[in-house]
């Protein structure tokens, strides 16, 4: 009878809505897992990096998971030197992170390295960004630089540095840099580097 085939009907559109039910709480529980997984792997690669404070110099920055830190002397002046993890001789060449401390002299006041930056000079273009503390005196800038290499090729550098005036009339400069075309590929990891960097007052 005609009458009796609604009962079926109704109980099959329930099975089909409780299975829609069901269907639709496993996807809920699949997709908070997945974007809890992709928050923790966002925020791991910040955890991993660890401050470092150089013993001789009293400088200090966040170093990135897995770069290394080596120093030299130059002309006198104690200089820092990041490299990034398993660095080949391409990448080597295209990336230079070094900190240091020096003198400081009358170019160096804050004000003029900002007005400096911001007109080009030389193989130096005009600052893209300049910032400067007027408290602390803390200037970060970010400008692009070219010259030839092996006489014949001409390399664009994008530079990010850091001055930061230190006690004693010295200066603390931090300098990331790298090929132009490289750049973007590690901005993450060298503003991480400079823009951490300061200076720990020595006993």
């Amino acid at each position: 009878m005609p009458w009796l085939a609604k009962p079926g009907i109704s109980v099959q559109n329930g099975k089909g809505a409780g299975f829609r039910a069901f269907f639709f709480v496993l996807m809920t529980m699949h997709w908070q897992k997945y974007i809890l997984f992709s928050g923790l792997s966002l925020l791991a690669g910040p955890l991993l990096a660890a401050a470092f404070v150089d013993p001789a110099s009293k400088i200090s920055f966040t170093l990135p998971a897995g770069w290394k830190v080596r120093s030299v002397v130059q002309e006198g002046v104690r200089v820092i030197k990041v490299v990034p993890p398993k660095a080949d001789q391409r990448e080597r060449a295209a990336i230079e992170v070094t900190l240091q401390e020096r003198k400081a002299g009358k170019a160096d006041a804050p004000e003029r390295l900002q007005r400096r930056f911001r007109q080009a000079e030389a193989d130096r273009e005009a600052a893209v960004y300049t910032r400067l503390n007027p408290h602390s005196g803390r200037l970060v800038t970010e400008y692009r630089e070219g010259s030839f290499v092996s006489g014949r090729l001409w390399i664009v550098r994008h530079n990010l540095q850091v001055f930061l005036p230190t006690p004693g009339k010295r200066l603390l400069v931090a300098r990331c840099a790298a090929n132009a075309s490289e750049f973007k590929t590690y901005r993450r990891q060298l503003e991480t580097i400079c823009l951490s960097a300061t200076f720990l007052h020595k006993p």
